[in-house]
């Protein structure tokens, strides 16, 4: 059963914050010390011993204890904090790329449950340039071009750096607890109408004869239980009307407004993803894009993606990942 939905409010936690709330780059970075690599390694070999793979792997059968410390501190920044936080120095070059894949699971399980990406049930996405031109057809993770604000469809998501851009390819978060308080005092007429929501475009990921749109229109900004919780793709929304939806132009001046927030540098935190760094961002509390890259000889940005959910979390309202997996629950709400 969904929470109940409540109004909208001003926001007055750590999820609300803004680029001078951060010191120097990487002060936000929980770097694993040799005895946590230590333990990583171990339980990974004792996973691949047993013949498991990283869809295997659960807390049990992945023990961290002496990184427990350093995983609760995670949590608490992405379930009650400004909603990110990175960990540094995964053993990237220890491992065999598959061997990489169950030792990031077993991080990422102390912090949730992996779930499927796609309606054909993926579980982890390559983040790398295939030389594929953006678009409704293809996913930007597929491409090295620049990508929108947005979030993704779990409560989670997990970014493994396993390889470096030669130029380019910063993530940048905003905080949208932050966006909708502007957005809320400024112009109370446009966050109604993002708490409205749009539809959004299933991009294909469902099956034949379904609905290649969502049932119902996606809030931006929606409260459960007086918790804000976002959702946001505007090229969704916008491909949306090829499919007969109508977007209105208050909803145009709206989607504009949000955008035109988000490119304020003061509403930024730019931050480079370096080999060994896994990136966590609650998708609830922050919205996420990407520069533009390039790779060159030699040099290769790729990225692991994770989409996690959070079944003991205090947010529960639907995500964007009900457009692939969970349409019922979409149709349950209108």
């Amino acid at each position: 059963m969904l929470p109940k939905i409540t109004p909208p409010q001003l926001i007055d936690d750590p999820s609300v914050w803004y680029a001078k709330d951060f010191g120097k780059a990487r002060s936000w970075v929980h770097e694993l010390p040799s005895v946590s690599v230590d333990e990583l390694e171990q339980s990974v070999r004792r996973v691949v011993a047993n013949g498991k793979t990283f869809v295997d792997v659960t807390t049990a059968n992945f023990p961290l204890p002496k990184t427990a410390g350093i995983l609760r501190e995670v949590f608490g920044e992405l379930e009650n904090g400004r909603g990110f936080s990175v960990i540094g120095g995964f053993p990237v070059d220890r491992f065999t790329y598959d061997e990489g894949l169950i030792g990031y699971a077993g991080l990422s399980a102390h912090l949730g449950t992996l779930v499927d990406q796609s309606y054909a049930g993926a579980m982890k996405a390559d983040v790398k340039d295939l030389g594929l031109a953006y678009g409704k057809d293809v996913r930007g993770y597929l491409s090295n071009a620049m990508l929108r604000f947005h979030t993704d469809g779990a409560v989670f998501t997990g970014l493994l750096c396993i390889g470096e851009a030669a130029e380019g390819g910063l993530s940048v978060l905003t905080s949208s607890g932050a966006l909708s308080n502007i957005i809320l005092q400024e112009n109370p007429g446009l966050h109604e109408v993002l708490a409205k929501g749009f539809y959004h475009h299933r991009r294909g990921e469902h099956a034949p004869g379904e609905n290649p749109v969502s049932s119902v229109p996606i809030p931006v900004f929606a409260f459960y239980d007086g918790l804000l919780q976002c959702n946001y793709d505007r090229n969704q929304s916008m491909w949306a009307a090829d499919e007969g939806i109508e977007i209105t132009t208050k909803q145009i001046e709206a989607m504009d407004c949000l955008d035109a927030l988000m490119a304020k540098p003061e509403l930024q935190l730019h931050m480079e993803m370096r080999k060994g760094d896994v990136q966590y961002v609650n998708n609830f509390t922050v919205m996420h894009s990407r520069t533009a890259y390039r790779d060159g000889p030699g040099t290769k940005r790729h990225l692991v993606r994770y989409w996690i959910d959070v079944p003991h979390g205090k947010r529960k309202g639907l995500t964007t990942r009900d457009l692939y997996v969970r349409e019922s629950r979409l149709a349950s709400q209108s």
